[in-house]
């Protein structure tokens, strides 16, 4: 009986198997699985949180040292502003300065159920732009603080003053801006809704209202900014509220609590600005940002 020989061994090719395993290596870079096609992460310098801190942490070792070369009786320093923070809190004027933040929505809010309508009917019909945007466009332009001594003499110095000004500073962008957005409709669509026989109210709520949004509510966002600054400067005017408190540290010199009342109403006006923007995002997601449009407009 012969006995069996063994197999051959077939020669394996070494510069096969190591192309194989540097792939292999390619493709799977770290170890316990994952997608080999995933991108691999940004350096830490090019990452948003690092570049923020980065530059947020400049800004403070800047105004560190700006506040040591003046010194305390000129600008304060940050461990002044925070010990300002504690002693605002303790006091209470958070409470005030929601106070003013009520009042000035108020305003606002007159100034968006008036400025938004009239600045539709602006872009819809040219005899209302005709009569009515030579008034808009000149007190747009025109200096408000100059008008506020004749608004104490209308309205006095209590609520109804502020929320005037708080109007008078708001309401310019909320007719603007809509008007912009009526006209930047393409006429194609109403001609061709027209010739379909669609009426008015309907081409409005199929039409100029979804192309409009988007401008509507970058007025609101541009025009809460100016209600902010209308509040404090009517508050500053008649020495009331949040103004008073920021007249009376001023004049005290106590600036690291003024700088915190100050970076508190800061803080609220962009909370409500990053609201805006998150309601314009989630309602108008296929708009970008029109505020381009808006300054050619304006």
């Amino acid at each position: 009986m012969r006995a069996r020989q063994p197999s051959a061994v077939p020669a394996v090719d070494t510069h096969t198997v190591a192309t194989l395993d540097a792939r292999s290596a390619v493709a799977s870079p770290r170890r316990g699985g994952g997608d080999p096609f995933a991108p691999a992460a940004p350096p830490l310098r090019k990452r948003a949180w690092f570049q923020r801190l980065t530059v947020w942490g400049g800004m403070l070792v800047i105004w560190q040292l700006f506040a040591m070369s003046v010194g305390p009786y000129f600008f304060p320093s940050v461990p002044e502003v925070a010990s300002g923070f504690v002693q605002m809190v303790q006091d209470g004027i958070p409470l005030v300065v929601l106070g003013s933040f009520t009042q000035m929505l108020a305003g606002f809010a007159a100034a968006v159920l008036v400025g938004v309508p009239l600045g539709l009917l602006m872009g819809q019909f040219k005899m209302v732009d005709f009569v009515v945007g030579p008034f808009v466009n000149a007190l747009f332009v025109t200096s408000l603080a100059a008008l506020l001594p004749f608004l104490i003499l209308i309205f006095g110095t209590e609520f109804m003053f502020r929320a005037a000004v708080v109007f008078l500073f708001a309401v310019f962008y909320l007719i603007i801006t809509p008007a912009a957005g009526v006209r930047a409709i393409d006429r194609g669509l109403s001609e061709m809704a027209t010739s379909f026989g669609a009426r008015h109210s309907k081409r409005f709520s199929a039409i100029t209202l979804p192309g409009t949004l988007p401008y509507i509510i970058t007025g609101m966002r541009l025009g809460l900014g100016q209600a902010v600054q209308g509040m404090i400067v009517a508050e500053l005017w008649v020495s009331v509220a949040t103004g008073r408190i920021l007249q009376t540290m001023g004049l005290a010199r106590n600036l690291g609590e003024f700088f915190a009342v100050a970076a508190t109403v800061v803080v609220v006006g962009a909370l409500l600005t990053g609201l805006l923007m998150w309601v314009q995002k989630r309602l108008t997601p296929w708009a970008g940002d029109v505020e381009q449009a808006v300054a050619g407009a304006r």
